[in-house]
């Protein structure tokens, strides 16, 4: 008797099914950890960063839904962790498909004696340049610097939270760092990476013009692929880095934008 319940147990801990459980609690655990990192290193909750609080969620209820099953039957529960456990492979080897190209991108070497640098604009607060902006604003500088005859394009207007527009604090960061205002042009009307772009190749004389595009690095694969798509030929990246906590999330949103525009503009 005692055998027998033996060979039961066993039968209804299927391997795959423990691991599917396993797997569900700790991405759910590890989405809210995250979640509250985010709430407090950047002290705003951000549309996206939500995306992990659904991603916990969701984890539970299938993580319920997996248990309900093995209430009913252990033959459904193993056919559906099986097919999650399928699903969850064709899922991440299409994001790492998709990741790989933006980590990629964000290693690029911008072109030295670049005509132009599009320096593209991040969130303004009361405060001044948010941290996103003041790298960025770094890595204009510094480029700047090494190639004196390069004029920058200052992008971004001003959202509705915002004190200035973003093309407005870029340029009053670099005149004060000692790059000649003669050097920088504002634009200050866009809302979007493309009207970034395109507002910017508006200002140029020559469209032939090499331009170099300074923004954070997990955005430079995007922001080269719609100045491709607007007919930028010679533009390159210059990447700038992020808070130390904040890559997984700014990359995985950057995986749904690179899809989104792969589906637009294909």
């Amino acid at each position: 008797m005692r055998e027998n319940l033996s060979v039961t147990k066993r039968k209804n801990h299927n391997p795959v099914v423990r691991f599917v459980s396993a797997a569900l609690l700790v991405i759910a655990a590890l989405s809210f950890a995250y979640f509250a990192l985010l709430c407090i290193g950047l002290n705003t909750v951000s549309a996206f960063n939500l995306f992990w609080v659904g991603l916990g969620c969701g984890c539970l209820v299938v993580y319920a839904l997996l248990r309900l099953l093995g209430r009913r039957g252990r033959k459904a529960q193993r056919r559906f962790a099986k097919g999650l456990l399928v699903l969850a492979c064709v899922a991440l080897a299409f994001v790492l498909f998709v990741e790989v190209q933006i980590v990629g991108a964000s290693f690029a070497v911008p072109k030295p004696g670049a005509d132009y640098l599009l320096v593209l604009g991040a969130r303004v607060k009361d405060t001044g340049p948010s941290v996103l902006l003041q790298f960025r604003i770094d890595k204009a500088e510094q480029y700047m610097n090494e190639n004196q005859q390069t004029l920058a394009i200052l992008c971004g207007g001003q959202g509705a939270d915002e004190p200035m527009s973003e093309a407005q604090a870029m340029y009053d960061a670099l005149v004060d760092r000692g790059i000649s205002a003669e050097r920088l042009i504002m634009e200050d009307q866009s809302e979007s990476t493309a009207e970034n772009i395109r507002n910017a190749m508006a200002i140029m004389e020559n469209p032939d013009a090499s331009v170099v595009i300074t923004t954070t690095g997990y955005h430079v694969y995007r922001a080269l692929y719609e100045a491709r798509h607007e007919g930028l030929k010679d533009v390159s990246g210059n990447p700038a880095r992020c808070a130390w906590f904040t890559p997984l999330n700014y990359y995985m949103r950057e995986f749904f934008a690179v899809v989104r525009d792969w589906i637009i503009m294909r």
